[in-house]
């Protein structure tokens, strides 16, 4: 090797050793969004990189993390894998303000938890990759964007069907030190025809700092409607048998309540149908049918026919016999006299000035002969009219 090969050859190594490659953008593109969006320390200490293929993808995947599909240019989806603690750390900071000193427990992480990483993932992805100069490089780490929450790895890995992938697994230090966890990004591999270079001017406008009040906002919230609840005895729930009923209460429709995935109450309402859909009308607030419709020991008034209105009924018409006469307008009636005054009246024992006495006793009524044999033949009697 020459002279000038062996200058050209340090040349080369000192250009590639201040070239950004996508380590070192992930590197300075993870500690710049936490601290810019965040305001919380992380630090890239560690990247490793590898070639896998997709069917063995299964075998590198945690079940207790966060999996989340990416979007990318043309169609094209890659994957992260969060690591729980970093899940942890990003809700407790952006819910609380500080990240505790020690990880957060294993749990079953939710949609919720994904809404509040979201902002993160997108804004790495844009930042890391206008740091990047090479074309093989930028179509690598192409400007991917959060997509959506797999349940579990089965369905994580048959969304990801390209048959190789480039994965690059980042060990992140949490707090300045207070725990470590990870982030394994799985990026397809770049081809012809899927070609992903941009242009900086071309470029994205810078991710607005991310907010709670976004990510609550786009979460999606599990509500369940309960129509009421009956009590069973083991015995009974034990006898129920395919084609059994049970029988609920009349007003179950109008006194329905909205249960959290938590089984708190946080709505109630009547439930019914708009238009060929099922529909649910919740109540004001400080109205809550299902406490007052259910009172126990409480009889509700029976209805009566007064309670039905608006009936469209016939008019019923009275025969000429049946129908009463006409009432004059009082209006019409001419003004009487008032009476003139009565005198004084004398007392019936003081007539003339003389008393009365007593009356003589009336004499005796005579007997009513006796009738023998039927009664005399009256003939026929004219008919009344009653009309």
């Amino acid at each position: 090797m020459s002279v000038l090969q062996r200058k050209a050859q340090v040349g080369k190594q000192e250009h590639q050793a201040r070239a950004m490659t996508v380590p070192k953008a992930l590197r300075v593109g993870l500690a710049r969004i936490a601290d810019d969006v965040f305001e919380m320390a992380l630090a890239v200490i560690g990247v490793t990189q590898e070639r896998c293929s997709g069917e063995e993808l299964a075998e590198k995947v945690e079940e207790n993390a966060l999996l989340v599909l990416l979007d990318g240019v043309r169609g094209v989806t890659g994957g992260v894998v969060l690591g729980s603690g970093l899940v942890g750390a990003l809700v407790q900071q952006q819910t609380t303000g500080q990240v505790s000193a020690t990880p957060t427990e294993d749990r079953r992480l939710t949609e919720t938890d994904a809404a509040l990483c979201a902002p993160m993932l997108d804004a790495l992805f844009a930042h890391a990759h206008d740091l990047l100069e090479t074309p093989p490089e930028k179509n690598l780490l192409a400007p991917y964007k959060f997509g959506a929450r797999a349940e579990n790895a089965r369905l994580f890995c048959l969304a990801l069907d390209e048959p190789d992938y480039h994965i690059l697994r980042l060990t992140i230090d949490v707090a300045s030190g207070a725990f470590q966890s990870t982030i394994m990004l799985i990026l397809p591999l770049p081809t012809a025809k899927a070609e992903m270079v941009r242009d900086r001017s071309d470029a994205e406008p810078p991710v607005a700092p991310a907010t709670l009040g976004a990510a609550v906002m786009g979460m999606q919230a599990e509500l369940s409607a309960v129509l009421c609840r009956v009590r069973l005895s083991l015995s009974s729930m034990s006898a129920l048998q395919p084609g059994d009923t049970l029988s609920i209460p009349a007003d179950a429709f109008d006194c329905v309540e909205l249960v959290s995935i938590e089984g708190r109450v946080v709505g109630s309402g009547g439930v019914g149908q708009i238009e060929g859909q099922r529909a649910l009308m919740l109540e004001t607030e400080g109205k809550r049918p299902a406490e007052t419709a259910r009172t126990p020991d409480v009889e509700e008034p029976a209805e009566e026919a007064s309670d039905y209105t608006n009936l469209d009924l016939p008019e019923l018409e009275l025969a000429p016999s049946e129908a009463l006469a006409e009432v004059p307008d009082a209006g019409g009636l001419m003004d009487l006299p008032d009476l003139p005054d009565l005198p004084d009246l004398p007392d019936l024992d003081d007539i003339g000035g003389e008393p009365l006495g007593d009356l003589p006793d009336l004499p005796d009524l005579p007997d009513l002969p006796d009738l023998d044999g039927d009664l005399p033949d009256l003939g026929d009697l004219p008919k009344l009219n009653i009309a």
